[in-house]
């Protein structure tokens, strides 16, 4: 029987148990996609990479990212943490490239013993890329009462930076208070996107841009403690509400507060002519458990 060695990391927090746990399978050769959707849901966390040969000799590793539920082409946290496994186990810093289905990911990655500091450069700029479904049936689905979500300038948008999420805005107050109603869920039309993002401005700490929350229940995440890939397309919908000024812009991104697991991600985000030219995600990670799957 195979044994595959795998390692679970604490992702986007310096602090064990808390921020998004992520499983990494550290060589994936000899499992079939079925194997690894079905290694996916056997760990059951929001998702599980799985380390590949590259297909170009010069790029680190191909990664492979599964929820419980589908492959993504992408995903933030499975980035950050994977980074940080495969520097610690040959011994890398400074970039890395990965291979994902959405592209090749420059990721600049550190570490110091279990722990390790990843941030990757997205080549899929955030763009608006279809239709939001109606703010009602939003607020229904997030058990938030009528006029929760900001239907200006902020109004609800469908953003892609890799991978698509519906973004609303709405007061802190309700952005904590949201819970999944599921059969309401059920009543929304996804169409592809992976799920909702609900976010404000401000956090519980002075030097947090946004607080955000994710949910996700088609793909076997009913809420997720950090997300790294809808902040990568964050941007895109803050810019079409609001003019940005030129240059660099860093914002602190926080996250699982709620679920008790709370999340910091840093977006490091370039506005040239008034449009995002580029997003930098990262965070820190920290090594939780090592061990081998037998499949």
């Amino acid at each position: 029987m195979p044994a595959y060695e795998f390692e679970t990391y604490d992702v986007f927090t310096e602090t064990k148990f808390a921020g998004n746990p992520l499983a990494v399978v550290m060589d994936a050769r000899g499992l079939t996609t079925e194997q690894m959707q079905t290694v996916a849901r056997e760990f059951n966390l929001a998702e599980t990479s799985f380390v590949l040969p590259p297909e170009d000799p010069r790029h680190a590793a191909r990664l492979r990212i599964f929820t419980p539920g589908y492959e993504m082409p992408f995903a933030g946290h499975p980035t950050v943490g994977t980074s940080i496994a495969i520097a610690r186990a040959r011994g890398l810093r400074g970039e890395i490239r990965l291979e994902l289905n959405a592209g090749v990911f420059p990721v600049e990655v550190e570490t110091d013993g279990d722990r390790g500091v990843a941030a990757f450069s997205n080549p899929n700029l955030p763009r608006e890329t279809g239709p939001a479904p109606d703010a009602d049936r939003l607020e229904a689905a997030l058990s938030l009462p009528s006029g929760a979500v900001d239907r200006g300038a902020r109004r609800p948008r469908r953003i892609g930076a890799g991978v698509d999420f519906f973004y609303l805005r709405a007061p802190l107050d309700a952005v904590r208070a949201a819970r999944l109603d599921s059969a309401a869920w059920r009543d929304l039309d996804m169409d592809g996107a992976v799920g909702l993002y609900l976010y404000t401005e401000g956090g519980m700490s002075p030097d947090v841009a946004y607080n955000a929350r994710m949910f996700a229940p088609d793909a076997g995440v009913f809420e997720d403690p950090a997300t790294g890939s809808a902040a990568a397309a964050l941007p895109g919908q803050i810019a079409l509400g609001e003019t940005l000024r030129e240059g660099r812009h860093d914002w602190v991104i926080q996250q699982g507060a709620e679920m008790g697991r709370p999340s910091r991600i840093g977006a490091r985000v370039e506005i040239k002519d008034g449009a995002v030219a580029a997003v930098r995600i990262g965070g820190p990670a920290v090594l939780m458990q090592k061990g081998q799957l037998f499949v």
